[in-house]
């Protein structure tokens, strides 16, 4: 299946090719996302790929798949990208324009934490187990899949980040208090205003005392909400991905060590064994976007041999 697949995010966006023949992840490219216009958006995700199609001297009508991972709520029946916090889409039709360009292609798109969540559940191999992914960067979000299958609930099931925690008189949300964002604010109160979440790590391992109790924090309240995934759905495995993860491996090793302390109940005693690192790294809702197309063309085979 000839595919083009992107990942969209508030801060940049990667988009790749994926032929027949190699049925894996060729030509990625990425560029700054657009966050002041709708249609500017849509035609940077249009000029990657046309990029691709130059590189690859493929034509548009060639294209048979797109798959796309956006940030926050999509309606993928109709191929709308109905909201997203960090990018102008309000009810956009991506897929009716996508089609315009690519008339040929089926188009299909998701919240980009499933696509992750998928590309990850599928490295793993984890077919008849319950699975959680954690994605911690700009923001903290979770997807959890069950058989094979997502559970969704009613729209925002495994959204982690939203669990409110307290902190000093007030709650804040897990997000607010330990996402790269949140380390990032904290610090540049602290430091200086240009200052990164590697920066704070760079300080951490240094021992200054201000990097450590923010580092600290952010990794003890992670480790809660991973707690309470556990305590709700027990998974077999939890993967962890997402910049501030993969980047920061000494974090990652952190909040593992906050979980195992937190345990209380013999019955959950090894729990931190269970959360493991991304496989896949930064190319997780790509490889979703892959393997999404991958399924949706054994569904067509299996059923076009059902009615011959």
């Amino acid at each position: 299946m000839t595919a083009l697949v992107a990942d969209i995010g508030g801060t940049k966006i990667a988009a790749a090719f994926v032929s027949d023949k190699e049925k894996t992840i060729k030509q990625r490219i990425q560029a700054d996302s657009v966050s002041h216009d709708s249609e500017a958006l849509f035609n940077r995700v249009l000029a990657l790929f046309f990029q691709i199609l130059e590189s690859e001297k493929t034509k548009p009508e060639e294209i048979k798949f797109i798959g796309l991972g956006i940030p926050g709520k999509v309606d993928s029946v109709h191929g709308l990208a109905v909201y997203q916090n960090n990018l102008p889409w309000r009810n956009f039709p991506l897929r009716e324009n996508l089609n315009k360009y690519f008339p040929n292609a089926e188009v299909v798109m998701d919240n980009d934490v499933y696509m992750a969540a998928f590309g990850e559940w599928t490295e793993w191999k984890m077919e008849k187990e319950t699975f959680a992914y954690v994605t911690v960067s700009t923001g903290v979000s979770a997807c959890l899949l069950s058989e094979g299958k997502f559970l969704r609930g009613a729209g925002i099931a495994g959204e982690v980040g939203f669990t409110l925690l307290e902190y000093g008189d007030e709650l804040k949300s897990l997000e607010n208090l330990a996402s790269g964002t949140a380390i990032e604010e904290s610090a540049k109160k602290l430091f200086n205003p240009q200052i990164t979440v590697a920066g704070v790590m760079e300080l951490y391992y240094r021992k200054d005392p201000q990097a450590e109790k923010i580092i600290q924090r952010a990794a003890k309240c992670i480790a809660r909400g991973l707690h309470q995934i556990f305590t709700l759905i027990d998974p077999h495995l939890v993967v962890m991905g997402g910049g501030v993860i993969i980047n920061q491996p000494e974090f990652f090793a952190l909040i593992k060590q906050e979980l195992k302390h937190m345990v209380q109940n013999p019955l959950q005693k090894g729990i931190e064994e269970r959360v493991q690192l991304s496989k896949l790294n930064g190319d997780a809702g790509l490889f979703g976007c892959l393997y999404t197309a991958e399924k949706q063309k054994s569904k067509k085979t299996h059923h076009n041999k059902i009615n011959k």
